[in-house]
Parts: C-alpha cells; structure tokens; sequence
C-alpha cells in the first residue's frame, strides 16, 4: 500500500512539472497591424485587377491563357503535329514538363 501511494505521488509531481514547461506556449505574437483596414481591402482591389491572387490550393501562380483568336485551329493541330514528330508529348507517368522519349 505505501509503494502504491508513493508511485502516485511520484506520478503526479511529473505530470505537474511536464505541465509547467506549456504554460508559455505558444508564445505570444505581436498582432498590431501597421496598415488600415481601408488600406488593406485597396491593396487586394489592385491585387485582384492585376491578376495576382492565387486562388488554387497549390500556391501557384494564376495561368493566363491564350485568347479565342490568337492561332487556327489548323495551326495547333499542325503544331501538335510537329511536336508528335520530334517526341515531345511521349513522356514517363511522372515525368512533367515533357521530355523527349
């Protein structure tokens, strides 16, 4: 009976000492903002107009695409043609951009 009350006061002294070293944790951040709420809602305006958001969960870039009008239909199957020819859209599962193969 005395090891069993010994090993739990023991037990609680490590609990309370493991519970001491969390207090401070996560540490406190400095959250004061130096810009305006007005300046903020401007800047992501201009970010918008200028096509900088990122709106994908990669991260990437946005991807501009090509207008309606800018190449025939003829011409990007000639190209794709050219591009069969020199190997360029075999490629491996993993293997981006393409490589010849």
């Amino acid at each position: 009976m005395k090891t069993l009350v010994s090993a739990l006061i023991l037990s609680a002294s490590f609990i309370g000492a493991a519970q001491a070293g969390e207090l401070d944790y996560p540490p406190a951040l400095n959250t004061q903002s130096t810009v305006t709420r007005a300046q903020v809602q401007q800047e992501l305006a201009a970010a918008r107009a200028n096509g900088e958001l990122v709106s994908g969960e990669e991260g990437y870039a946005a991807t501009t695409f090509a207008a309606a009008a800018d190449k025939t239909r003829a011409q990007v199957q000639q190209e794709l043609a050219a591009a069969r020819g020199q190997g360029l859209t075999e490629s491996a599962e993993l293997a981006y951009p393409p490589v010849q193969g």
